[in-house]
């Protein structure tokens, strides 16, 4: 190798490891408690299998007799295909039970973890780092 293919070599290695953090960052976890599961019930309002993370929105039953939206993440479209999800899983008005990592700031929502579904069937959501 010559000095020009080395200097140039080190500019491509240079760019990546610049790269690299905050890729990391994007996926971090961190406003999960993952230490932590709960579960509730609710109807569906949308499911968006979309990229870079898709969305379960489900009206869940208050206290006060209405309904609160909560918002649980899920993987990009590709992984969620990979664990069996499809635009069909689940439809606007679906009565299911999910299971999340809330958010540590207590705001309705989370990471979800699986699915039961109406018919009985569960779906997980496999991200990385186990559940």
């Amino acid at each position: 190798m010559n000095d020009k293919s080395i200097s140039c070599s080190l500019c491509v290695v240079a760019v990546l490891v610049s790269t690299i953090g905050p890729a990391d960052a994007h996926h971090s976890f961190a406003m999960f408690d993952r230490s932590k599961s709960q579960t509730i019930v609710g109807t569906v309002k949308e499911l968006e299998l979309i990229n870079p993370h898709g969305w379960l929105q489900l009206m869940v039953a208050d206290d006060k007799g209405g309904a609160t939206l909560w918002l649980l993440e899920m993987g990009g479209a590709g992984q969620m295909a990979r664990s069996g999800w499809t635009q069909e899983s689940v439809h606007p008005g679906d009565k299911v039970t999910a299971m999340f990592h809330p958010l540590r700031d207590g705001s309705n929502g989370g990471q979800l973890v699986s699915v039961a579904l109406p018919g009985g069937a569960t779906l997980s959501t496999n991200f990385p780092g186990g559940r």
